[in-house]
């Protein structure tokens, strides 16, 4: 007898089986994405025909049905292609507060599902940038990568002096495929952006073009750790780890070796005694702190960034450690204060604040009004806060996205500053993390303090 697989075991059957070596050369990345993207969405507009015809009870089972068949197929897509397809499945799989189960539980599968690459192929990537035999340069190399991820796999090492440490090696030939990547994507923003037009996908391809060249510069992540971990030595609850120079250039990264369990793995972190709703407080706490009032954030916080490290004795405190710099963000001195003063406009409810403020920050729309500008104050942070909820759910945005769209209809937005798409980016994360660790974080009062300018010209220490 044989007994049905269950969707997540049978796409992990297919990943097993789905070639290691992305397509090479621009139509190959293009073409084969493009395609998949046209025909979900060609079966997505005939399901919404057929949900208008027949009622959405009578659809249920058949909405169901496509939306798990959807993900299963831009998870095989990403799988196949990898590069900057997988770092987009990674961002929209940790969106438990948005999307569907369906999505967030297949979607997550590439945060560790990728196919490594074999040691043979890795080996020279290390000895030809570091100039030696591994066998020399480390005391011990474990060929089996701990992390196959999107741009990089990660191995477990030994230095000479008995440290533990995380060989983070990037895949020959992949900025290349960076690049063309980038072209697929902004064409097909282009694209959609014919035929849909409420939610429009050119900023975040813009926004993807001038970041994605850091993320492949590991002369620069080194960089932005050291920085991140300076910044960050006075709080006992988060660890940054070091960085080894020597070990260290444009396409290898040395690190300390993090021992902490995946902060979306609930039932490891519940076993090792940690409180999930307490570290989802620290989350909370770090990022606002990291943007209110250092002005230098982690952007990329998906679930295989951010590790928990339970605490060493019992009724402790766990710490969040935090890794891959690739995509941090420095902001201006002017536009920090700009974001204290627009989230306090927010909070208070000052139309006359959030717009005057919002366009000094750089946003546009085809005609400037006070209720275009409200409308996404209240859709940026606003409705969460007075929601009396730690994350938003998919209800709450379901609702934000409709009241939004018919106020987008009459009135688009025609540019967006880089910083906030960056920032509503981490927010999205941040509210996918607080549903999976079952967050009751007071989202108002964690923001307070960081939007008294008496509280930051003290400082913290924590």
């Amino acid at each position: 007898m044989t007994i049905p697989l269950s969707a997540e075991q049978r796409m992990l059957r297919q990943l097993r089986e789905t070639p290691v070596h992305p397509p090479y050369g621009r139509l190959r990345r293009l073409i084969p994405l493009g395609a998949t993207v046209a025909g979900l969405w060609l079966r997505w507009r005939w399901l919404r025909f057929q949900r208008r015809r027949h009622g959405v009870e009578a659809m249920a089972e058949a909405t169901h049905r496509f939306h798990q068949r959807a993900a299963e197929a831009v998870v095989r897509r990403a799988i196949r292609q990898q590069g900057l397809i997988i770092k987009t499945c990674q961002f929209l799989g940790s969106r438990a507060d948005v999307l569907m189960d369906e999505y967030v539980t297949t979607l997550s599968l590439v945060h560790d599902q990728v196919p490594p690459r074999p040691w043979s192929e890795m080996r020279p990537v290390i000895e030809r940038e570091l100039g030696g035999e591994v066998g020399t340069l480390y005391a011990e190399f474990d060929p089996k990568p701990i992390a196959a991820a999107s741009l990089a796999q990660v191995y477990r090492a030994r230095l000479h002096d008995g440290t533990a440490v995380a060989v983070k090696v990037q895949y020959p030939g992949i900025e290349r495929i960076v690049q063309w990547d980038l072209d697929a994507i902004t064409l097909l923003a282009e694209v959609w952006s014919k035929f849909e037009d409420v939610i429009d996908f050119r900023p975040i391809a813009a926004e993807m073009r001038r970041y994605a060249p850091e993320e492949v510069d590991f002369v620069h992540e080194a960089g932005a750790a050291e920085a991140m971990r300076s910044m960050l030595a006075d709080r006992r609850d988060v660890l940054v780890p070091r960085i080894y120079r020597d070990r260290s250039t444009r396409r290898v990264l040395t690190m300390d070796f993090i021992e902490g369990i995946k902060v979306s793995d609930v039932a490891a972190l519940r076993a090792a005694g940690v409180d999930t709703a307490a570290v989802a407080d620290t989350l909370i706490d770090l990022f606002n702190e990291m943007i209110l009032r250092r002005g230098m954030f982690h952007a990329d916080p998906h679930p295989g960034n951010v590790f928990v490290i339970p605490p060493s004795e019992p009724g402790g405190k766990a710490r969040i450690a935090l890794v891959d710099f690739g995509l941090t963000k420095r902001i201006p001195d002017e536009f920090r204060q700009q974001m204290i003063v627009l989230t306090s406009a927010i909070v208070a409810q000052q139309p006359e604040a959030i717009s005057t403020t919002m366009s000094g920050m750089g946003f546009r729309t085809r005609e400037e009004n006070v209720e275009t500008y409200t409308a996404l104050g209240e859709a940026f942070l606003g409705d969460v806060l007075r929601s009396g909820k730690a994350y938003a759910d998919q209800a709450m945005v379901a609702e934000v996205n409709q009241r939004l769209g018919r106020v987008l209809r009459a009135n688009p937005l025609v540019d967006v500053p880089g910083d906030v798409i960056l920032i509503a980016r981490v927010m999205g994360l941040l509210s996918g993390l607080g549903r999976i660790l079952d967050s009751k974080t007071d989202l108002l009062e964690a923001l307070l303090p960081y939007l008294d300018p008496d509280a930051e010209a003290a400082g913290s220490a924590v």
